[in-house]
């Protein structure tokens, strides 16, 4: 039977002390986060801070009202995706449905999976007020440095364009559905 070899996390491993193997990783990654987490701390938050407010990783109905009710300003739609938890909705179909079935006051933000200027537009298109992303800008940044970073800015900026065009519009703001089918 062929094997492969054991998995690991080459970013963890060696780096963090005490994990060194795949069991210690999990005890380790098991302390990374407080069960307790609760909406009493956004309240808290909420109380403390007047200013704007926008909440990551909402994903359904329920949240999104009580982020109305806390007099939150804006959500970004995100999960861990299939890196971290591979059987929950994913952040786009998150999307389709707090757009389309939702009622809010909330500016609606996206991350998840945002890799080209296409991306970008049919998110946008699909009724998110705007995107974040990561994981281009930290390639772009590995493999040439700063102008790495202003290479990918210029790629998604003449892919953002590109798409526009080709689905007949000259502004973000104009798109919706029906710029999809």
């Amino acid at each position: 039977m062929l094997r492969t070899s054991n998995k690991s996390f080459g970013n963890i491993l060696g780096h963090v002390e005490g994990v060194d193997d795949l069991s210690s990783i999990v005890k380790w990654a098991d302390g990374q986060f407080d069960p307790g987490l609760s909406w009493d701390y956004v309240k808290w938050i909420r109380k403390l801070w007047k200013g704007p407010l926008i909440l990551k990783g909402i994903l359904d109905e329920d949240d999104i009202k009580i982020a109305n009710e806390l007099d939150i300003q804006g959500i970004i739609i995100s999960n861990h995706g299939g890196r971290q938890l591979d059987g929950t909705i994913s952040s786009i179909m998150a999307l389709k449905n707090v757009i389309n079935d939702v009622r809010t006051n909330l500016e609606v933000f996206f991350d998840g999976g945002i890799r080209s200027g296409k991306d970008i537009v049919k998110t946008l298109a699909l009724g998110a007020k705007g995107v974040f992303m990561g994981r281009p800008y930290l390639y772009g940044l590995g493999a040439m440095g700063q102008q790495g970073v202003e290479k990918v800015i210029e790629i998604l900026v003449k892919e953002l364009n590109t798409t526009l065009l080709l689905a007949g519009e000259t502004d973000v703001n104009d798109l919706d559905n029906g710029n999809l089918y």
